[in-house]
């Protein structure tokens, strides 16, 4: 049978995707049944000793198929792992389980997954982060046509433009590495969390338990450890995913005819449409925007499974088993996706500047109002006369403009033709963008740990 789910053959990396197949789920299991053993033998809980590089063996012998095998008879997961485990390894597998129940395990297993793979998200957004810095410092300068309301508005420069996505993705990573603490944290709680199982050691064997793989320990749990710890952090990621999909839709929105102040990599053999030879599509970021509509979906459900009944009950277990993989693999090509895109951009400023100049006059109206006001004239006459000028008048050129409000009794009193000159001109503009653009370079460095 082939494959079902795009994940499987379409999106997502191979390092990504590995952590989530039935294969490395047994592994984790393993290596959790046998931190807990090493931890029980340590705490003198189990007198007998153990041969841990026999045990180790016999474990490696167990495949998901013997799980699979075993789970058609007992029908109960953990136990068909368990059970698989104690007949591979006969004598040695007496104690396997010992004080443990099955969420002990899988909660831990899910704490070991979401560590490595919050390591490669953080990894990969940091590689986005710098090589976004790298572009918003070297076209700082760069003057763009800065737009509102999909209309000419006043002129800026690429960097700035830039330099929001730059700080939403460096408030994403430092969310990121701040709600991960909350779910990179295991168990070891019996029945429904008390430890009588192993009163009055459990704490100590669950310290030992949970510093060997590399986990904290969360404060309170039942059966299961309070979800709201995982809604968090998925909620996390999905605002990610949504900073992701803001760069990508300003790149679809540069990248449209008449605009093009920016283009996706575009491979010489590239088709863009298999009945218009002419186009040239920003697929990449569409990809990206899809996957958001798919990631923001399942944010309600995340927050519906903080609601358990009494110690635990099962609702949770399905919608994570499929949820948690999607997140993590669907964002994982995003973070591919963005970094593919920004690495390769192609910045067009010569279009750039022939936008900007096909909206002069106009876009200097704001800078000209404001000298007017601090000037000492009425902001409200100004801005109202101004207003006249611009949008009852033909298409007016510059030298045309200049003319009318120095022509103007009112106007003229605040401005003269040498500051009119400069008020016309992008140097304010571009400095003042290259200077906020300055403070955010400085504000989003990451220090490595």
């Amino acid at each position: 049978m082939g494959h079902i789910h795009p994940i499987d053959y379409r999106y997502g990396s191979q390092e990504m995707r590995r952590i989530f197949t039935r294969d490395s789920w047994l592994e984790y299991f393993k290596r959790i049944e046998m931190t807990l053993l090493e931890a029980l033998v340590e705490t003198n809980i189990i007198k007998e000793k153990i041969d841990f590089e026999r045990l180790e063996e016999c474990f490696s012998k167990v495949s998901i198929k013997d799980v699979e095998d075993m789970e058609k008879i007992v029908r109960h997961e953990t136990m068909a792992v368990v059970r698989a485990l104690s007949k591979e390894c006969g004598e040695l597998g007496k104690y396997i389980h010992l004080g443990a129940t099955s969420n002990d395990i899988l909660d831990t297993i899910m704490a070991l997954q979401l560590k490595e793979a919050n390591t490669i998200v953080l990894r990969k957004l940091r590689n986005i982060i710098e090589t976004l810095r790298e572009l918003v410092e070297k076209y700082k300068d760069t003057p763009l046509l800065g737009r509102t309301h999909g209309r000419a508005a006043i002129p800026t420069t690429y960097g700035f433009r830039l330099a929001t996505y730059l700080d939403e993705l460096y408030r994403s990573y430092i969310r990121i590495s701040e709600t991960s603490k909350l779910v990179l944290v295991g168990k070891l709680g019996g029945a429904i969390g008390t430890q009588v199982e192993l009163y009055p050691y459990g704490e100590n064997i669950e310290k030992i338990f949970l510093e060997k793989l590399g986990l904290g320990k969360p404060e309170f749990y039942t059966q299961v450890i309070p979800r709201d710890r995982l809604a968090y952090y998925l909620n996390t990621l999905i605002i990610l995913s949504s900073v992701l999909e803001h760069l990508a839709n300003e790149i679809r929105i540069m990248q449209r005819s008449g605009i093009e102040e920016a283009m996706e990599e575009f491979g010489e053999q590239q088709v863009g449409s298999s009945v218009m030879p002419h186009k040239r599509n920003p697929i990449m970021s569409e990809r990206v925007c899809g996957i958001s509509r798919k990631l923001r979906a399942l944010a309600s459900s995340i927050c519906e499974n903080i609601v358990l009944e009494d110690e635990r009950d099962l609702r949770n277990s399905s919608f994570e088993r499929s949820t948690i993989p999607e997140i993590l693999i669907l964002l994982d090509e995003q973070l591919d996706l963005i970094h593919r895109i920004i690495k390769n951009l192609r910045i067009n400023t010569d279009q750039a500047l022939t936008n900007i100049r096909r909206e002069e006059p106009y876009i200097y109206s704001d800078l000209l109002l404001q000298h007017i006001a601090i000037r000492g004239g009425d902001r409200q006459v100004a801005h109202e006369k101004l207003r006249r000028i611009l949008t009852q008048s033909p298409k007016l050129s510059t030298n045309q403009l200049k003319d009318m409000v120095m022509n103007d009794p009112y106007l003229s009193k605040y401005v003269d033709r040498d500051e009119i000159d400069t008020i016309f001109s992008l140097e304010p503009y571009i400095k003042a963008a290259s200077e906020r653009v300055d403070k955010i370079l400085q504000h989003t460095k990451i220090t490595y740990p």
